[in-house]
Order: C-alpha cells, then structure tokens, then sequence
C-alpha cells in the first residue's frame, strides 16, 4: 500500500528508512521527492503521534522519555543502555487496571490502552534519543513499562509486527519480549500468535501472596500455568521467561523458591527465571509503603536455590532508579484530549504488515 502510493517500493523504504532513524519522513531532507511528500500528506497527518515533554538520564546511563500523546495524555519509555547496545522498555497504557500493590503505574488506575502508533510512537521517540544522545543501537524493545499488554492485545499486536517486519522496524522477534502477569487462561491463550518473546510476571507462587501482591488475580496460579503450558506448546515455544519481583520478608524466603520451582517445573521447555530486586517506591498505597527490597543476599540464595532444582536464574540489575526510571517506577500525571482525525502512517502500515506475516505462515 504505501509503495503504491508513493510510486514505488525504493520510495516506501525511504520512509521507513527514516522512521527508523527516529527522523520526519514529511521533511525535504527525507530522501523523498516533492511529489512523494506530498502524496504522504494527503494520506497521512504530517503531525507526529507525540512530543517529547522531558528526557532524564540517570548516572547509568539510562535515559526516560516523557511523551505526550496527541490526545493530551502522557507516557513513559526507558532506554537501557547495554554495552554495544540498548533496549527500550515500551508503555501499552496510560496506567494499568492491575493495581500491582509494588508498581507506581498500578496507582494511577487504567485511563485508556493505546493504539499500535502511540506505542510505535515510543519506539520513533527511541531511536531518535539514541541518535541525539550517542546511545548503543537500539536492539531489544520489551514491553515492561506502562500498562498490561494482555489487557490491549489486538493493538500490542498490530505495533509488533511492524516492529519484526523486515520492511518495518527490522528487529528480530527473538528481542522483542512481551511481558504479562497473565490475567487469566484466555489472555494468555491470546498471546500465541504474537511475533515475540514471552514473560510471566509471577512474583509469588503463593495464591494467597498472589493476590496481595497483584490483587486483581482472580485465578489460581495453577491455572495460569496450565494455560502458559498449552500456549507455549502452541507455539513450539522454546522456553518461558518468569519475572519475580522480590521484596525483603514477603517473597524472597526458602518456601517461596521451592513454591516457585513447583509451580514452573511443569512448564515445557527451558523455563527462564528473572530475579528483580524491588526499587523502592515513593507515593505507593499503604501495603507498598511497607515494601523494602530484598537484601543481597537473600536475592543470591533465592537464586541458588533455584538454579539447585535445575531452573535457569538470573538477576536483573536495577538500573535508572534515582530518576524513577527502574521496573515498577513508571508513573505520569494525565490530561484527556481528543483523538486526531486523519490516518497516521506507523498505524496503517502496521495493519499490512500483520496482514503479510499472517500469508506468510499459512
């Protein structure tokens, strides 16, 4: 479609080209003739689906993006930078329906999920920063920022396949991770098809500590599990990542590892566990103001113990906490606008996408 309308296929390259790059496309630096430029803004709005408020670095390097939507509300995105390249944490609502009693997004209540361009929006945002800033390339996109992917599937879903599209985005699907705490069997069966990696985010095996911690569960892990094993098998999926947020004297103790390795032993596969030390959180509700973070060491005996029944462990390194930045610090102020009238370019070009990956695996 869009090299139809700009006249050629070189044309359309030149466009996505430019995306990429995080550049304007509607530019006449762009590459594209008058005539090709002119053809875009017609189709498309030459207003770009966001501005970018503010950009904070922290002492590691990790930089937060502040977007304003065209619809006067606000997200958050994080570049990570690691070693010869970065990643990018990208938001899937403006807050999150999930109340995560550990998570600051959780506290802003869901005000709406976002279309598959203000969530490409991020990924443009991106890579822009990274060029500006002298960032590693942008190599992995994970969806851990703002919001439940799950709760938003359909559009989480058009924005990864112009992600992994070789005529998109171009990143490979094996790093682009999609995270989720699984809301119910039927959300996670709705996760197969997507062109990406899959995580859990567990954070207790526990039902009873389940639902303190994410209190929207309303299934019993068991449950959830199943159905991530039949998901998984669906897929002829490798491996499962499973996330814990660990928090000093409610998660991080001997019974709650060997709860954990019951609950995924079953999983089929090579079942990946991701220890995050909880950061600390300012303007939590009253459980969340009790949350400390889990001592080292008790962070490298939970991990011991796993990795002693035979799962693979990791722990992530908290990274952008002092500009509240790190996993579970994501939260904006909101404003409501209204939603732009013409068609946006990453929005229709994702549908196609979806539409050619779709004919490629019948």
């Amino acid at each position: 479609a869009a090299a139809d309308l700009l006249g050629g296929s070189g044309r359309a390259k030149i466009v996505w080209s430019q995306l990429r790059d995080g550049r304007d496309p509607f530019e006449e630096s762009s590459g594209l003739g008058h005539k090709a430029r002119h053809a875009l803004e017609l189709a498309f709005s030459a207003q770009p689906p966001h501005s970018l408020l503010t950009s904070t670095v922290s002492a590691c390097g990790t930089r937060k993006l502040l977007l304003r939507l065209r619809r006067g509300d606000e997200v958050e995105a994080v570049i990570i930078p690691q070693g010869a390249f970065s990643t990018l944490c990208v938001s899937s609502q403006v807050g999150c329906r999930q109340g995560c009693t550990f998570c600051a997004t959780g506290t802003m209540g869901l005000l709406r999920s976002l279309a598959a361009d203000e969530i490409l929006a991020q990924l443009h945002a991106a890579a822009a920063a990274v060029r500006q800033h002298g960032m590693p390339p942008l190599r992995n996109v994970v969806f851990m920022g703002m919001g439940e992917p799950a709760d938003n599937v359909e559009e989480v879903s058009r924005a990864l396949h112009a992600m992994v599209h070789p005529f998109g985005f171009q990143l490979g699907r094996s790093y682009v991770c999609v995270s989720t705490v699984g809301p119910s069997p039927g959300h996670i069966r709705a996760l197969e098809p997507l062109p990406a990696r899959l995580a859990w985010s567990v954070h207790a095996a526990d039902d009873r500590l389940r639902r303190l911690l994410v209190p929207t569960t309303r299934h019993r892990m068991s449950e959830l599990r199943d159905a991530w094993g039949e998901t998984l098998q669906a897929r002829a999926d490798r491996g499962l990542m499973a996330e814990v947020t660990l928090i000093d004297g409610v998660n991080d103790g001997a019974d709650a590892a060997a709860s954990l390795h019951g609950l995924l032993a079953p999983l089929p596969g090579k079942t990946r566990v991701n220890l995050i030390p909880y950061n600390a959180n300012a303007g939590l509700g009253a459980a969340g103001r009790l949350f400390r973070p889990a001592q080292p060491e008790a962070v490298r005996a939970f991990q011991r113990r796993l990795l002693d029944r035979g799962l693979i462990c990791t722990v992530r390194a908290p990274r952008g906490n002092e500009e509240s930045s790190a996993c579970g610090m994501l939260r904006v102020e909101h404003a409501k606008g209204s939603r732009a009238s013409r068609g946006d370019l990453a929005s229709s070009v994702s549908d196609e996408f979806k539409e050619a990956d779709t004919a490629r695996m019948q």
